[in-house]
């Protein structure tokens, strides 16, 4: 947890999201931005690139990405020369099906993101004192009263935009020319991983189409609340043996930014 506290806590509520960025890493010497290098994202990236250009960009590779995500990361990466460091799950996708089947996304989501995307960034933010994400209110019920600068688990916790709608997204994608993840152009509303997201439009909210038919449909991964961040070190807890001394050496060389574990910089 970072040593702000909330008494010193601006006032943000009405400000840009570039002001925001600004003030954000201003503040924090230690700071990344969480990228799904879906729209939210990458708009947030694109304004990075006038106010902090080298900024940490933390990347879950879950290894149920879609082919098509991939390809952009890498083609961003090239044209925009980021600062990518890539977190991984201490599981491989064989060995997860092989300790918990090969459906885990469907009978157990919870589990399944848990190990996959929870605990890769739990360990990527002990690296930082805060981080930048995409949120918006308008996304889902879930984050209808999400603030611009709030308080988490391991970190503070910047949503630049917050106020901002879907439309809002999509007019600066088009008037500053922004790159955009193909997958939108095929249907796709809300990206996240490939068994697990569906293409149009399936409810009120965007992320709807996630984790469609289970216990998780429409809602949240994890990653942004802050009492699964213990629940993904008991799934690790229960995935033994397969969780081997590498990973635990992997573990290890994430103390800081870029080590030669699960948060390497993407060559």
């Amino acid at each position: 947890m970072s040593n702000l506290s909330q008494n010193s806590w601006p006032d943000l509520e009405m400000a840009t999201p570039q002001a925001i960025l600004r003030w954000a890493c201003e503040r924090f010497e230690r700071i990344c931005l969480a990228a799904s290098f879906g729209k939210d994202s990458i708009v947030l990236l694109h304004m990075l690139r006038d106010i902090k250009p080298d900024i940490d960009v933390v990347y879950l590779n879950t290894g149920y990405d879609f082919p098509e995500t991939l390809e952009f990361i890498a083609r961003l990466q090239c044209e925009w020369g980021l600062n990518i460091r890539e977190y991984q799950p201490l599981l491989s996708v064989v060995e997860q099906e092989r300790r918990f089947g090969a459906d885990l996304y469907k009978m157990d989501p919870g589990k399944c993101c848990g190990l996959r995307k929870v605990e890769p960034m739990g360990r990527a933010l002990r690296n930082y004192e805060a981080w930048i994400t995409g949120l918006r209110r308008d996304e889902t019920e879930h984050r209808k009263n999400i603030r611009e600068l709030e308080d988490h688990a391991m970190a503070v916790k910047l949503n630049p935009l917050a106020r901002w709608t879907v439309d809002d997204v999509w007019n600066y994608i088009r008037s500053q020319q922004v790159p955009y993840n193909p997958l939108y152009d095929k249907g796709y509303v809300s990206l996240g991983c490939r068994p697990c997201t569906l293409a149009g439009t399936w409810g009120r909210f965007e992320r709807a189409g996630r984790w469609a038919g289970t216990s998780k449909e429409g809602g949240e991964c994890g990653i942004h609340v802050n009492t699964t961040y213990q629940e993904s070190n008991t799934y690790l807890a229960e995935a033994q043996p397969e969780v081997s001394a590498y990973n635990a050496n992997a573990v290890a060389s994430d103390e800081t930014p870029g080590g030669t574990g699960s948060g390497e910089a993407r060559p």
